[in-house]
């Protein structure tokens, strides 16, 4: 069932409850005013009956010699005659005896009128007579020591009828009330939830895969609120959806370079196992063979060493310490002296001391790995440098390496796609260099790791400048405070 058909079902019943409550409540009060008005008429009534037949009864024991027994029906036709509304009749009971009736005689008296009467207070009951209402009034008075009983009988229908013609009027009235009611409460419902309609058709519309739809709802109300967090949540999946894509494409395309590098190593691997175990070679021919083995064979190990590394670093989080600077600059550069020295380049290592806070293993192959990407970018005797300098910017230190070469640099693109797996910007080169496109993906994870900035800037044909800078350190006195500590 829909939204609004419970909003309208449930305001009609709240409606019809109180309507019929207070209807309820307005009619019971108006009738038992009614009531109350025939009741005092009633009394009234029978008041002036028993002060006229008591008062005829006295005239008749002052000036007559006749009983009271026998005068009675006179004096009952005597007051009948002045009664002035034909809605009341009266009887008069002596002791036992039924004494007159103003009309034919009446058997439907209750008896229990006369129970408990007092002769300063009178007794009432209402009956239902032919689909009529009445009303008995009784009251007595002592005469020669017997009781002397007026019983008046007063219709009060037309309370009861009223009661009626309100109880009907009020039917057809509320009836006609829950009509209109019901359709403005539809109306307004339907107003009202038709921005839930547009959230509802939206949300399908997300479940079917498409997840760039928004919600047009501009009300100030926790609709409108509900609106712009859907829009929220919306945007949120449509981002995620689009990483999650992105993920499974660099997944993919991971998985396609990492089965293309491979390849290489393992068919010239297999290509020269073969060669050698098929026919016999003269010794310099054997040893080419075997050299090329080994050297793809240490290719494909360094590859699968760094991608353990890679996937490790990204499930993992590291451990840090305290790390000097100055120190580990000179490890990196006893590690990457050997092979610049093969390719003829110098050198120049320029480190201001200071403390920083990482993992000493992993920044060393970072410095190492983006030492070397210098080295396979440079021509024979040329510089290449490694600095490090303290800095404040906006209240806040930092600590920031710089490795600067004058090599073949790369263009914007290449700086944009270097960090990504298996990516190299000249595959012939990198492949002689015995690289795979890994290096700089672990570097990236590494500083990712250490919060530290990446920044590439680099011109084709003039050289690049990275520079990497930390945010935790410590610097001057607190590097020597350190340095005592440990």
């Amino acid at each position: 069932m829909k939204f609004r058909y419970k909003v309208l079902i449930i305001n009609l019943i709240l409606l019809s409850l109180s309507l019929g409550v207070i209807g309820y409540l307005m009619i019971r009060r108006n009738f038992d005013l009614a009531k109350d008005t025939q009741l005092k008429n009633a009394i009234v009534q029978n008041n002036l009956l028993q002060s006229s037949v008591e008062y005829a009864v006295l005239q008749l024991l002052n000036n007559s010699e006749r009983s009271v027994e026998t005068g009675l029906s006179d004096i009952g036709e005597q007051v009948a005659s002045s009664l002035r509304t034909t809605d009341t009749s009266f009887s008069i009971r002596y002791g036992n005896d039924e004494a007159y009736f103003s009309g034919e005689q009446d058997s439907n008296i209750p008896e229990h009128l006369f129970d408990d009467l007092k002769s300063d207070g009178k007794n009432y009951v209402i009956v239902k007579e032919d689909g009529k209402h009445y009303i008995y009034v009784t009251s007595f008075s002592k005469v020669q020591k017997k009781n002397l009983y007026i019983i008046s009988k007063s219709n009060i229908s037309e309370a009861y009828n009223l009661l009626e013609e309100q109880v009907k009027y009020f039917r057809f009235a509320l009836l006609g009330i829950l009509l209109a009611d019901s359709v403005v409460i539809y109306l307004l419902s339907t107003y009202l939830t038709r921005p839930l309609e547009q959230l509802n058709h939206i949300s399908e519309e997300m479940a079917q895969g498409d997840y760039t739809v928004k919600a047009d709802v501009n009300t100030a109300d926790e609709i409108g609120l509900l609106a712009q967090k859907f829009n929220v949540m919306s945007q949120a999946v449509s981002e995620h959806i689009e990483e999650l894509n992105d993920m499974i494409h660099r997944r993919d395309q991971f998985v396609a370079d990492f089965t293309h590098e491979i390849k290489t190593p393992m068919t010239t691997i297999i290509g020269y196992a073969d060669t050698m175990r098929s026919m016999e070679l003269p010794r310099e021919e054997e040893l080419t063979a075997l050299t090329y083995i080994f050297s793809e064979g240490k290719r494909l190990e360094k590859m699968s060493q760094k991608l353990f590394e890679l996937i490790y670093l990204r499930q993992h989080d590291i451990e840090k310490s305290h790390i000097h600077v100055s120190d580990m600059a000179n490890q990196i550069v006893k590690i990457i002296s050997p092979a610049m020295a093969q390719k003829h380049l110098q050198i120049i290592s320029d480190i201001e001391p200071a403390v920083i806070e990482g993992n000493q293993e992993l920044l060393i192959t970072v410095f190492v790995n983006l030492l070397d990407n210098a080295r396979k970018a440079s021509s024979p005797n040329q510089q290449i440098l490694f600095q490090g300098r303290a800095g404040n910017q906006e209240h806040m230190d930092y600590y920031e390496f710089s490795v600067i070469d004058y090599g073949i640099g790369m263009s914007e693109e290449e700086v944009k796609n270097i960090c990504n797996e298996f990516y190299m910007a000249d595959k012939s080169r990198a492949r002689k260099e015995g690289g795979a496109g890994i290096g700089m993906s672990l570097v990236a994870v590494i500083l990712e790791h250490h919060e530290a900035k990446l920044t590439i800037q680099s011109t084709p044909g003039k050289g690049t400048h990275i520079q990497v800078r930390f945010y935790k350190i410590h610097t001057d006195k607190e590097e020597a405070n350190l340095s005592e500590a440990i």
